[in-house]
């Protein structure tokens, strides 16, 4: 079954739901394992190399924050070969045990690879 960008698009955020509550795995499925990939966390990091990006997603699932991120505003935008999509990432992690709010923008690009959408890149700056 062929998987439509949209899926892969909204599905990142369904994959970051499982990363806050502690499994990396839906995450590390839905990208790209590349040398070309690349991450731009709301942490700052700037990340090159599907490993080095692996063991970010494995250390945000490994501090089990809780709560919820949604995408939200998302405008998608598809090609044969290529796919992004811009939007606001909006909701709520718990840090040290306190809510603490999410208000990012963000930009996700997607390939093709093997017929299915994989994550090739994701940048995010917090708002304010």
């Amino acid at each position: 079954m062929t998987q439509s960008f949209e899926d892969a698009a909204t599905g990142f955020y369904a994959a970051l739901g499982a990363v806050l509550a502690g499994d990396a795995g839906p995450m590390c499925e839905l990208w790209s394992h590349e040398d070309d990939v690349s991450y731009m966390s709301p942490f700052g990091e700037l990340l090159h190399g599907w490993e080095p990006i692996r063991a970010s997603w494995q250390a945000q699932a490994d501090a089990r924050l809780g709560g919820e991120v949604r995408g939200e505003e998302l405008h998608l935008v598809e090609g044969d070969l290529l796919g992004f999509a811009v939007g606001f990432e909006r909701g709520e992690v718990h840090v040290d045990g306190r809510p603490q709010s999410v208000d990012i923008r963000a930009t996700s690009l997607f390939r093709r690879e093997g017929g299915r959408w994989r994550m090739v890149g994701h940048h995010t700056d917090p708002l304010g």
